[in-house]
């Protein structure tokens, strides 16, 4: 049913991403204080047929910048939730605060392979579209590159699914950039949004 090979959708996965990664660093193993998640992760509606194989994996892996291998189940020892309404009344929401402000121009992510998803970013004032991230139709988990996009300048990173059949996965998140150092006014502000976002921290480290 699949006419794409492991080996093809990661040596197209390696090609997407290499030359976004050559000339910055993934910032997020080193450079996150906090990860937190909205929303309830690793439960399956009733009769989901998915129960076989399903593992979650520690919220911090998302950021650890190892990834599983390509075409994994979609909730195999990745961040998986369920968005059905028997599941999850309100949108899963997983919320990255940065150690400092970081200037980015390019995203990597491993993904369920047919939903979208969108990473945002915090402006200091509100939430921006950085990168919505479309479908590979293949199997499972898969990576897809944003290639270079205009850079942006946050402490704070979003991350959701937009669409698809509400079996919702992330394995690893990648941003590629360097620090920053904006006005001190800005990075106040930008740190004075974190009281406002209102999620559900789910701490873990390791």
């Amino acid at each position: 049913m699949h006419t794409l090979t492991r080996s093809a959708i990661a040596a197209a996965a390696l090609a997407a991403f290499s030359a976004a990664s050559m000339a910055d660093t993934n910032i997020l193993p080193t450079g996150w204080a906090s990860i937190g998640t909205s929303g309830v992760v690793g439960v399956l509606r009733a009769g989901s047929g998915w129960e076989t194989g399903a593992s979650l994996a520690a919220q911090a892996s998302i950021a650890d910048g190892a990834f599983v291998p390509e075409m994994t189940q979609w909730n195999s020892g990745s961040w998986w939730w369920d968005q059905d309404p028997s599941v999850n009344e309100f949108q899963v929401v997983t919320t990255i605060l940065l150690n400092q402000a970081y200037t980015i121009d390019s995203f990597v992510v491993q993904a369920d392979d047919n939903d979208t998803y969108r990473i945002e970013y915090w402006t200091g004032s509100a939430w921006q579209t950085a990168w919505d991230i479309p479908t590979l139709p293949s199997f499972g988990l898969v990576t897809r590159s944003s290639g270079l996009l205009p850079p942006i300048t946050t402490t704070q990173l979003r991350f959701t699914a937009t669409g698809g059949d509400n079996f919702y996965a992330v394995s690893e998140i990648q941003a590629f950039g360097t620090p920053a150092v904006p006005e001190p006014e800005t990075y106040a502000l930008m740190l004075g949004g974190l009281a406002v976002i209102g999620w559900v921290a789910r701490r873990r480290r390791g």
